[in-house]
């Protein structure tokens, strides 16, 4: 695919907002994305998530939230988003091995959690998903298949 091809797709598969307050981790997830076909809008940690999820014009079609962020945790901020877009699918993400524990309760409540490192084509392939069939209120089944997907992927 060529570059001008690449830039006219760009976005045509959807808006992903995606915090994170490591500000390579959000750079590495946007080239991803962006080369997935998804647009990014990047969130320098939970403040500047809500702030972009609050502006209605935004059209946002899934978010991708790091549990570990100064200043808000995740549950907090995931609740906000909820709050200001109930039907929006939320996928988490986490380097450290210690989130089992919490990987599991969210998996109940959202549409997934992805390990760090990830692999791009699992991070892809996890928005995708999420997307694609979300219940209702943005959870689904298909949030345990996403962990299973993407668990323990390295980073290509």
């Amino acid at each position: 695919m060529n570059s001008a091809t690449n830039k006219r797709n760009t976005g045509n598969r959807g808006t992903i907002l995606v915090a994170d307050d490591d500000s390579a981790i959000l750079v590495l997830i946007r080239i991803i994305l962006t080369g997935a076909g998804y647009r990014v809008l990047p969130a320098c940690g939970g403040e500047d998530a809500i702030r972009l999820a609050g502006q209605k014009h935004l059209r946002i079609d899934a978010t991708l939230l790091d549990i570990h962020m100064p200043g808000m945790g995740a549950a907090e901020l995931a609740n906000e988003v909820r709050s200001l877009r109930p039907k929006i699918p939320i996928l988490f993400m986490s380097g450290l091995v210690d989130d089992e524990i919490i990987r599991i309760r969210l998996l109940d409540e959202y549409a997934g959690f992805l390990p760090k490192p990830l692999r791009g084509d699992c991070l892809s392939g996890a928005v995708r998903q999420a997307m694609a069939a979300p219940g209702p209120d943005g959870r689904g089944a298909e949030g345990r298949a996403l962990a299973a997907v993407a668990h323990g992927a390295p980073m290509a």
